[in-house]
C-alpha cells in the first residue's frame, strides 16, 4: 500500500518545505498538487520540484494536470526536467478537466466531456512518443507536430508512471489502455450540480474498475489504483456524520456510506482503508482534509516503514 496527499501550496517558501519535511517522516510516500486557477493554488511542476530537493524519498506528482491547459510537447519537457531534478521521484497525473471555473478563468473552452477525452487520449500518446523517442512527428485531430524532441531524457524508464484520473466510461477505458496509475473518481463530477448518493459507494467503484479491467486486458495486474480519502478524526463519529450531513444538507447515510469518506478515530479510519482494500483493490490512497499530518500512524501502520 502507499499513501500521498494533496496539497494546492502553503502560506510561503518555508512552510511549504517544512510540510514536505514532516510528510516525508510521517511515512507518506507522495505529496501530489492540483492544477486549478482559482481557490489560490499554486503551480505544480515548480513547486513539486522544490519539495522533492528538500527531502529524500518523498515522491511528488500532479493530481492531476488538466490536459486542456497545457501543449503536450511542451508539457513533456517540463515533465523531463522534473523527472531529472527529483532524481526519478516524479509522477505524471493527467486528466480531461472537470471544474468548469477554471475554464472561465483561462477563457478555454469547457468542450464536452467526450472531446476532453478524445484529447487527452492524442496527448497521452505524443507524450509518451516523446519520452521514448529521439524525434518525433504526430497527427492527430487535435495535435500536430513535425520531428518534435523532449530532453532531458528521463530517470525514469520507459516515463515517469502516468496517472489518469476519471469516473465516467470514456476515460476510465483510456486509463485502462495507458495508466500505470488509475485513480477513480465519481463519475459526473462538475463544478456545480449534485451527484447521486449512489456515485460514492463501493459498489459504483467497482464496477469503474470493471471498465478498467475490460480495456487494460492482460496488463490489468501491472495497473495500481488510487482514489481520494477525505478523512475527519473524531472521537464521535455518528455526531460527526450528523453535522456533515446538516452542513451538506443530506442524510446521514449519504455520508455514512460514502466511500470516499474517513470519518472516525484512527482505528475507524484505518479499517476503512483497509475495507476498500479488500473490497475492490484500491492499495493507494490519497487522504485529504485537516487531519492529514495526524494521519501519519496509518501510513506507518499499513505501510510497514
Amino acid at each position: 500500500m502507499r499513501f500521498a496527499t494533496q496539497a494546492g501550496g502553503a502560506p510561503s517558501r518555508q512552510e511549504w518545505i517544512d510540510r514536505a519535511k514532516r510528510l516525508e517522516a510521517l511515512g507518506y510516500d507522495t505529496l501530489a498538487m492540483p492544477d486549478h486557477m482559482i481557490g489560490g493554488a499554486w503551480a505544480a511542476m515548480p513547486a513539486l520540484a522544490v519539495a522533492a530537493n528538500v527531502t529524500q524519498k518523498l515522491r511528488v506528482g500532479t493530481l492531476v494536470i488538466d490536459n486542456d491547459f497545457r501543449n503536450p510537447t511542451v508539457f513533456a519537457r517540463e515533465c523531463a526536467a522534473v523527472d531529472v531534478l527529483t532524481n526519478g521521484r516524479f509522477e505524471l497525473g493527467i486528466g480531461a478537466g472537470w471544474l468548469d471555473r477554471d475554464y472561465q478563468s483561462t477563457g478555454i473552452a469547457f468542450d464536452r466531456g467526450r472531446v476532453r477525452v478524445a484529447r487527452l487520449a492524442e496527448a497521452v500518446t505524443l507524450m509518451k512518443r516523446l519520452f521514448t523517442e529521439e524525434q518525433v512527428t504526430f497527427a492527430g485531430e487535435y495535435y500536430s507536430v513535425e520531428k518534435a524532441e523532449c530532453r532531458p531524457k528521463t530517470v525514469q524508464q520507459p516515463h515517469p508512471p502516468i496517472l489518469i484520473a476519471g469516473g465516467g466510461p470514456d476515460i476510465l477505458a483510456l486509463a485502462g489502455r495507458e495508466a500505470n496509475i488509475v485513480a477513480i473518481v465519481p463519475s459526473g463530477i462538475t463544478g456545480s450540480g449534485q451527484i447521486p448518493a449512489e456515485k460514492f459507494h463501493l459498489e459504483t467503484m467497482r464496477e469503474q474498475i470493471d471498465t478498467v479491467r475490460d480495456a487494460a486486458g492482460a496488463r490489468f495486474g501491472e495497473i495500481e489504483l488510487s482514489m481520494f480519502l477525505d478523512c475527519t478524526l473524531t472521537d464521535d463519529r455518528e455526531k460527526t456524520i450528523a453535522e456533515v450531513a446538516e452542513k451538506g444538507k443530506v442524510e446521514p447515510d449519504t455520508v455514512r456510506n460514502n466511500a470516499y469518506r474517513g470519518i472516525g478515530t484512527l482505528r475507524e479510519i484505518r479499517d476503512h482503508i483497509v475495507h476498500v482494500r479488500d473490497a475492490i483493490g484500491i492499495t493507494y490512497f490519497c487522504l485529504r482534509g485537516p487531519d492529514v499530518e495526524k494521519l501519519g500512524p496509518i501510513c506507518e501502520e499499513l505501510t510497514g516503514t
